[in-house]
């Protein structure tokens, strides 16, 4: 077990130790309400395997309840903390009729990588929605978002430019492609605790299959 896998398990059971309150959930549009905290981790295909962890915080914006979440992760296996993403989060509900409920959620994403032959720091955004059934114990989506490199700063190795090109440019490049992702999710809240499943297929800005076809993530978290 890698130890990014290994610290967010811990973290997980150290939030079992909150006191129990009324719980309002964080991916459940149902129990969300201005005022309350959340903690939460997540681990997945999404596309390479990273465990993250994440806090959110639950205000009110002009009426309406939102949620400003902040996670970080890296990636897990024999990567480090070079290989690594980190993201910041705004989710809204933005129409409801009995449990059919309608979200939204808008990100800004920053990842970075390190290899021999350079390092890379990306700045995106990503803009997703979601449609579904929920309830105060349980939910059942479908979303549909999508992911934007927009600019990427590059770094060649020196082992790179003696090997292999020697007149590689460092530097910004814009316009790196996006990702669309289509998808289901589904929760069920017990308690203060909440465990989600988000499962789906991904295509490029080109509509093109990319070498992770698809996503799986699984997260857990808690209210207080």
């Amino acid at each position: 077990m890698s130890g990014a896998m290994r610290s967010a398990l811990w973290m997980a059971l150290v939030m079992t130790w909150f006191p129990v309150v009324s719980a309002h959930a964080q991916w459940n549009l149902a129990r969300q309400r201005a005022g309350t905290d959340h903690l939460y981790v997540t681990a997945g295909l999404d596309p390479a395997v990273i465990p993250s962890l994440g806090y959110g915080r639950t205000v009110s914006a002009f009426g309406v309840a939102t949620q400003l979440s902040a996670e970080a992760g890296v990636v897990a296996g024999e990567a480090d903390v070079r290989d690594y993403r980190a993201r910041f989060t705004a989710q809204v509900q933005l129409a409801h009729i009995g449990r059919v409920r309608v979200g939204g959620r808008a990100s800004f994403i920053t990842r970075g990588t390190e290899n021999r032959i350079f390092q890379a720091v990306n700045m995106g955004a990503a803009m997703s929605g979601t449609a579904g059934l929920y309830g105060q114990r349980w939910f059942a989506a479908g979303e549909v978002a999508f992911d934007k490199a927009i600019v990427t700063h590059l770094r060649h190795s020196d082992d790179y430019r003696a090997q292999s090109f020697p007149n590689a440019k460092d530097g910004w490049y814009l316009d790196n492609g996006g990702t669309w992702g289509l998808g289901a999710l589904m929760g069920r809240t017990m308690g203060r605790h909440e465990l989600v499943v988000r499962v789906g297929v991904s295509r490029t800005q080109a509509w093109e299959t990319p070498t992770i076809p698809g996503y799986a993530v699984i997260g857990w978290g808690v209210a207080f």
